[in-house]
C-alpha cells in the first residue's frame, strides 16, 4: 500500500534525526557542568572570601572584646574612687558638723550668763553613744563644768541660768542636741575659794546629740 501525502510542503511533518533520549543527556550534563561550575565558584571564590571576612571580623571582635575589658575595669576604677570620693565627702562633712559645735559652744562659755558668772569646761570628751528610740544613733558629749560666780548662796539661780541659756542657745538648739541640757543633772558641789574670794560650783553633765547624716549648711 502506497501512502501519499497530499499536504503542501509547508504543512507536511518534517522527520527529525534528534533523539529525545540523548537529548535529555545532554541536558542533564549541561546541569551537572553548571553544578559543578557553581560549586567551584563556590568553593574557590566565595568560601576564601567569606573565610577572609571572618578572619577580619574574629580580629575585630577581639580587639573589641579587649577594649569592653579595659572600659569595665576603668567603670570599677571609677565606681571605688567615687566610693572613696563619698566617704571622704562624708568623714569631711561630720568634722565640719563637729567644728561648728565646738565653735558654737565655746562661743556659748564665752558669752554672758545672766546673775554675773562664769561657766568653764574642764574636760570635755565626745564618744558616740547608745541609741535612742525615735531619735536614732547618738554622740555622748560629755564634760566636766566649773560655775563661778561672787556668792555661793545664788548658785541655784546661776544653776538654773546656766540651764536656760544653754536650752535656748544656738549650740544646742540648731546643733542637733536631744532633750534638755539639766536631763543628766545628777547635783553639784559649791564651795568657796577664798584665795580668789569666789564661790565655785563643779559639776558633771552628760548631753546627747542626734548623730549627724548630712553635710551641714555654712554657718549652721
Amino acid at each position: 500500500m502506497i501512502l501519499i501525502n497530499l499536504l503542501p510542503p509547508e504543512l507536511r511533518k518534517r522527520s527529525t534525526s534528534y533523539n529525545p533520549a540523548a537529548l535529555g543527556w545532554v541536558a542533564a550534563m549541561a546541569a551537572c557542568f553548571l553544578l559543578f561550575l557553581f560549586c567551584g565558584y563556590v568553593h574557590w571564590k566565595k568560601l576564601p572570601e567569606a573565610e577572609r571576612i571572618q578572619e577580619e571580623k574574629q580580629t575585630e571582635l577581639d580587639e573589641k572584646t579587649k577594649i569592653a575589658a579595659e572600659v569595665l575595669k576603668k567603670e570599677e576604677e571609677i565606681t571605688a574612687l567615687k566610693e572613696r570620693k563619698d566617704k571622704l565627702n562624708e568623714l569631711i562633712g561630720r568634722k565640719v558638723y563637729w567644728a561648728h559645735t565646738l565653735d558654737d559652744f565655746a562661743n556659748l562659755l564665752a558669752s554672758d550668763f545672766p546673775g554675773g558668772f562664769h561657766v568653764r569646761c574642764l574636760d570635755l570628751n565626745i564618744s558616740p553613744g547608745a541609741e535612742r528610740r525615735g531619735e536614732g544613733p547618738t554622740y555622748s558629749f560629755r564634760g566636766r563644768y566649773q560655775m563661778v560666780g561672787d556668792d555661793k548662796q545664788k548658785m541655784g539661780e546661776y544653776l538654773h541660768a546656766m540651764f536656760r541659756t544653754f536650752g535656748t542657745s544656738t549650740f544646742w538648739k540648731q546643733d542637733g542636741f536631744i532633750g534638755k541640757p539639766e536631763d543628766s543633772y545628777i547635783g553639784d558641789r559649791p564651795t568657796v575659794n577664798v584665795t580668789i574670794g569666789k564661790a565655785i560650783n563643779s559639776l558633771n553633765l552628760e548631753f546627747q546629740r542626734a548623730k549627724p547624716t548630712a553635710k551641714p549648711k555654712a554657718g549652721g
